[in-house]
Parts: C-alpha cells; sequence; structure tokens
C-alpha cells in the first residue's frame, strides 16, 4: 500500500483574526519541458500547509528524471516509487483546496503552472486546473509601497533572506510554502497601515 505523505496539517504561526494568500510550491522530476511533479505542498487562508509526494509510475508519459535536480531537493525516484501516492489523489486534494477561479501565488510563477497543467492534464477529464497560479510577487511586492522605489529590490532581497533563514530547512516544497508565507509576513509587517 502506498503511504500518504501529508503533512501532519502543520501550520505557521500567524495572527488569530488574518487570512493569508495561499502559498503553493512543486518540485520537479527534472527542469526539461517533458518533466512533472514529485512533490507539492500548498497553504491554507488560514496558514495550514499540505504536502504530498508523488508516485509517477502510473503515469505513462512521466519518465524524464534529472539527476542534477534530484541533487537540489534531495527526492529519488525510488524514494517517489515506494512512497509516493497517485497523482489523480493529488489532483482531487488540490481541487478541494482551490474552488474554480481561486488564485494561488507560487516564487516559480509559469514554472508551477506549467507543472499543474502537468498534473491535471493526465489526472482530469477535463485536463486542466481550474485554478489560476500567479507569480508569488504579484501579492507580497505591493506590501511594500511604502519603501522608497529606489531601495525597494536591495530591502525584498534582505527580508527574502529572513524569511529564508526562518524557514529552515533543505530546498522541498512544504519547506519552500513556509518560505513564501514568511516573507509574506515579513513584507505585510512593513505595510502601511489603513
Amino acid at each position: 500500500m502506498q503511504s500518504l505523505n501529508l503533512s501532519e496539517s502543520s501550520s505557521v504561526n500567524r495572527d488569530k483574526d488574518s487570512l493569508w494568500p495561499c502559498f503553493l510550491d512543486i518540485e520537479a522530476s527534472s527542469w526539461h519541458t517533458n518533466s512533472f511533479p514529485i512533490e507539492i505542498a500548498w497553504s491554507t487562508p488560514q496558514g495550514l500547509i499540505e504536502c504530498y509526494l508523488i508516485n509517477p509510475d502510473s503515469i505513462l508519459e512521466w519518465k524524464n528524471w534529472d539527476f542534477s535536480a534530484q541533487s537540489i531537493h534531495g527526492i529519488s525516484l525510488d524514494h517517489c516509487q515506494e512512497n509516493g501516492i497517485h497523482p489523480g489523489f493529488v489532483c482531487k486534494q488540490l481541487s478541494r483546496s482551490f474552488p474554480p477561479g481561486s488564485v494561488v501565488y507560487a516564487d516559480g510563477g509559469p514554472f508551477d503552472q506549467y507543472w499543474i497543467d502537468q498534473l491535471y492534464a493526465v489526472c482530469t477529464k477535463h485536463g486542466f486546473s481550474r485554478f489560476l497560479v500567479r507569480h508569488s510577487d504579484d501579492v507580497i511586492l505591493p506590501l511594500l509601497t511604502n519603501v522608497d522605489i529606489s531601495k525597494r529590490q536591495e530591502y525584498f532581497d534582505n527580508l527574502k533572506n529572513i524569511a529564508r533563514q526562518k524557514a529552515r530547512g533543505r530546498h522541498r516544497a512544504r519547506v519552500d510554502v513556509e518560505y513564501l508565507i514568511e516573507l509574506y509576513k515579513l513584507c505585510k509587517a512593513q505595510a502601511p497601515s489603513h
């Protein structure tokens, strides 16, 4: 039986009354055009994070594996095959979390949208997700409008470094979603109050 790699429904510390944008991250088999997702994590507006390891064996088209990508995320094909779940189940969980028309933010932007499209193309009847993946900068950078525009990028880069230190761990989908939440919180703290 395949084991579920569901993150214990953990959450990142947040203010009781605030809802956050949803963030997503994907680890993939390679960086080639025929790559496929092997791990997906996303957050809810309440800060809960779900994370799934995917077993690619049931999808005939999913054969491209790049060991240089593996050296970055540390996930082997054997590990996916032994511990991953069916990609169709991941589609169901994503669709449950993000109703049609929803927007989820990823720092890979179009790359993450591509891997979501790959997943939905082979696992659903309609062949595409009904939610949209946008770049995380679209929701995070507007929080820094009170920072001088000539210094904004440097300031943003410094906040990214702080957020990365708070979300410690190897480059994996869950850790990268935690990083995006931390970055959002840091930038939100700089936003002008209304």
